[in-house]
Formats: C-alpha cells, structure tokens, sequence
C-alpha cells in the first residue's frame, strides 16, 4: 500500500511556518440558522458508507442546526492533498489524521485542542471512556488535539479460492495444529510462488514491518533508548521479512505496478494473503470474496503473539468558523452510539470503547472475527515512530531500499538505529 509518503517534511515545514488558512467556503451556513461543516477522510467506497453512518444518525439529531458533509480520498497522497488545502483556503472544518502525520500536525497548529470541550455538558464521551494508552501521539504535554474513533489490530486475510486452486491446506487448519509459524508461511509461500501466485504482500516502513518485530518478541525502542540495531528479536524479524521479498515468497507493495494494490490482487485471486486490520473487510464482502482472517503466524513457540494495532485519529482544523459545531460531532462520532452505529454490520475497525465487542462478534462473515479482538487485547500501537515528525518516514526510505536489494539487511539494520538516534536523542 506504501501509505508513508514522502512530504512528511515538507509538511512540518508549512505547518510550523504558519501557512495553514481557513475553511473552504463549504463551511458558510447552510441557512439562516445552520451550518454545514466539511468532513475529510481517506477511505475507499465501501469505506465512506461506513462513515456514512453516523453522519447520518447524527442528522436524525441535529440536522436542523448542524449538517455534515462527507468527502472521501484515497489513501494514497491524502495528508499531501489535506495539507495543500488547509494551505489554499479550502480545509476542512473536520479530518481524519494518518497515524504517522499527527505528531505534525499538533506540532503544525492544525488541530483545535480538545479537552475543554469534551469536559463540558455538549460533549457524547468523556476521555475516560478510552483506555489510558489509546491516544499515542494525539496528546502533547498533556493536551488532546485529536479523538481515536476506532482502532484496527493486524491479521492475515486469506483467499480460500485461491488456497483450493493450488492445492494448499488453509491456514486455519495449521492454526488448529499448533503449526502456523514463520516455518510454515515460508513453506506455502514458495509453493505460491512456484504455482505462479503472490504469496503475501508486504509492506515497507513501520507499518509493514512492525507486526513482525512485535510478534517475534522484539523491540524498536525500550524505556526511550533505541534498540532496533541491538536487540536480536528485532534483528532476526527484520532478516527474516527480508529473505522473504527478496526470495520471491513476498511480493514488496512498493514493487507493484500503479495501480494495483493488495486489495486489488486479493479480489482478482493473484494473492494468497495480506495483512491488514478490518479496514478491508466492507470491500471483500461487497465483492463477494471467499476469504477469513487468521492470527499472524509465530516464531516464538507460541500460538499468538502481539501484533500492531493501527489508528487514524479525528481532529478539527484550528481555523474553522464552527469550532463548538464540529467539536460535537466528532464527540457523536467517536461515542459508543456513534462507533455502534458505524461499526457493526461489517463495519471497517474495532471499536475503540470497551463493552462493544458484539459489533464484531455477532456478524456471520468472515468466520473467525474473534480473531480481531484476540489481536487488539494483546496487540501493540506504533508510538515511539510517530512521535517524532518524520522518523517513521526516513525509517521507510531505508526499509525501501533494503527490499528492492540496494542495501543488506545488515547495512539497512545499521543505519535504522543510526537514524533513529539521529533524531530522537538530544
């Protein structure tokens, strides 16, 4: 998918130089008395119907004052295409954050800080409806500039169709064995390979290859000292990802011709899996997809280990002309009625807010959605990387390199741990 653009810097740059102007002019009162806000999200169509949801129960309570409109882009170029219109005079009022852009933006002054509002009467959820550690880099010196709508730990999907067409016993079936590790992915992702199929997409920077540093026992960073060159659960994660793209068993997202991305390959059966949290799910099903989730495999000996646990965040453009407006309806949207209302169904995440499992557990596809809450119990988010501006992104480039074969693994391990110092350490 090869989410992490380039422009993080770039971004930085024209945050804190104060470029950011106001709302697009979607933003003027809808009629005499309403307004209309201007809500931006990255999502593909299935996606926005989700969205849809609650935008639409939140009309049923306050349409006549506040009206919602929901715009849609694709994940690829999206925080480019925010920030240009924040620069233009053409942002939205309200808009979903990429994890590893929202330590920008706080930085930037793109986003309203929140906790005055959510502590008043007109706010549908409290910060202690969360738990303690969802909020990662939404906070900064202890205030709260985004919500987390929802939250979505990573699994493998797999194409049952195309395990049959080859021949391949499913990877429930080795689950149910006690046997779905690192041996066995390398064992049917080279029988894949020679059959003509795409064993796995893989992705670079640390949204690609973290799940496996997680789900090998390994560490990025420990009690704020760099140990992704040091630590040899890390190492080996790192090594093994990399054997893989290189030996054909992995296809690297990066490498994929334009266009034609994991969802797309796995719907037209040219590969086996891919990792992902439910994000894909509304999209299979609508396609009609022969597919389940099953835990990442293990190298430990154990039969599930953590795996990442991803969050795009909901902020409110610090120059919208309806700051009270928006602010109570990202509180709506982000509230148990409101993630209810959006996630069950075969909704896109896991919800966020404890005591809403049902919305997971009582949908008859994919079969083993408990496999979802399994991940997220145990799962682990990305923080030490976003962070700080622009690490996760100078740590893609270097994981870039390494699969495409223009660094060693080794060489590309060095300068990760050195370029994390770099910019972290004082």
């Amino acid at each position: 998918m090869n989410i992490k653009r380039k422009y993080v810097g770039t971004l930085a740059i024209v945050l804190a130089g104060g470029i950011i102007a106001g709302c697009s002019e979607t933003t003027s009162p809808s009629d005499g008395d309403g307004v209309t806000l201007d809500f931006l999200t990255f999502a593909d169509p299935a996606q926005l119907k989700v969205y849809q949801r609650a935008v639409d129960a939140f009309h049923e309570l306050h349409g006549d004052e506040i009206q919602v409109k929901l715009t849609g882009l694709s994940t690829d170029n999206y925080t480019q295409t925010l920030t240009t219109r924040l620069q233009g005079s053409e942002g939205p009022d309200i808009f979903y954050v990429q994890d590893f852009s929202m330590s920008t933006f706080v930085q930037g002054g793109a986003a309203l800080p929140l906790d005055e509002f959510l502590e008043g009467p007109d706010s549908y959820v409290g910060k202690e409806d969360f738990p303690d550690d969802i909020w990662g880099p939404t906070q900064k010196d202890g205030v709260t500039y985004a919500l987390v709508p929802d939250a979505n730990p990573f699994v493998m999907y797999y194409n049952k169709d195309v395990f049959e067409e080859v021949g391949v016993k499913s990877p429930q079936e080795y689950y149910d064995e006690g046997d779905w590790t690192w041996d066995t992915l390398t064992d049917i992702t080279t029988t894949f390979k020679e059959a003509g199929k795409e064993g796995y997409v893989q992705d670079g920077g640390p949204f690609g290859i973290n799940t496996w540093i997680y789900n090998n026992g390994g560490s990025v960073e420990k009690h704020g000292e760099v140990v992704i060159d040091r630590d040899p659960k890390t190492i080996e994660a790192i090594e093994y990802v990399n054997e893989m793209v290189l030996d054909g068993n992995f296809v690297f997202s990066g490498s994929l011709p334009q266009g034609q991305g994991r969802d797309a390959m796995f719907m037209s059966n040219q590969v086996a899996m891919v990792g992902a949290g439910r994000w894909l799910t509304p999209l299979f099903l609508e396609s009609n997809k022969n597919f389940d989730y099953i835990p990442w495999p293990t190298n430990t000996g154990e039969k599930v280990e953590p795996t990442l646990v991803t969050s795009a965040y909901l902020a409110v453009n610090s120059d919208t002309d309806y700051p009270e407006e928006a602010m109570k309806f990202i509180s709506y949207y982000v509230s148990r009625e409101g993630q209810e209302i959006r996630l069950e169904d075969n909704g896109n995440s896991v919800p966020s807010i404890e005591g809403l499992e049902h919305v997971i557990t009582d949908q008859p596809e994919p079969e083993h959605a408990q496999y979802l809450l399994d991940a997220i119990e145990i799962g682990q988010p990305i923080v030490f990387e976003f962070e700080t501006p622009g690490l996760s992104n100078e740590l893609e480039d270097i994981y870039e390199l390494m699969f495409i074969g223009d660094l060693t693994a080794d060489e590309a391990i060095t300068q990760l741990g050195e370029k994390a110092r770099e910019m972290t350490e004082d």
